[in-house]
């Protein structure tokens, strides 16, 4: 089997996730709850824009800095990483 499936198998498996964790979100009325799960759902997100970027050649990267924030700020962090990258 070639490599892209299974990238493209991972990709909906990160979109997956992600819409299940924010379906989580709506339901769970804890804060810390919450957090963790836009925590989840952040680093779900940066995996999944990760492996759609090495495909169109547009990868963030993972580090020490990446992974905070895309923890701290979720999906929109995440969006902000690659603007950041991208855009400055």
């Amino acid at each position: 089997m070639p490599v892209y499936f299974f990238k493209a198998l991972f990709v909906v498996a990160g979109l997956g996730l992600v819409l299940l964790a924010y379906d989580l979100i709506r339901r769970v009325k804890s804060w810390p709850g919450r957090a963790c799960l836009h925590a989840l759902a952040g680093l779900a997100a940066l995996f999944t824009a990760n492996a759609v970027g090495e495909l169109l050649g547009l990868g963030v990267g993972l580090n020490g800095l990446t992974l905070p924030v895309s923890a701290v700020l979720g999906v929109p962090g995440v969006g902000l990483l690659w603007a950041v990258k991208y855009l400055l």
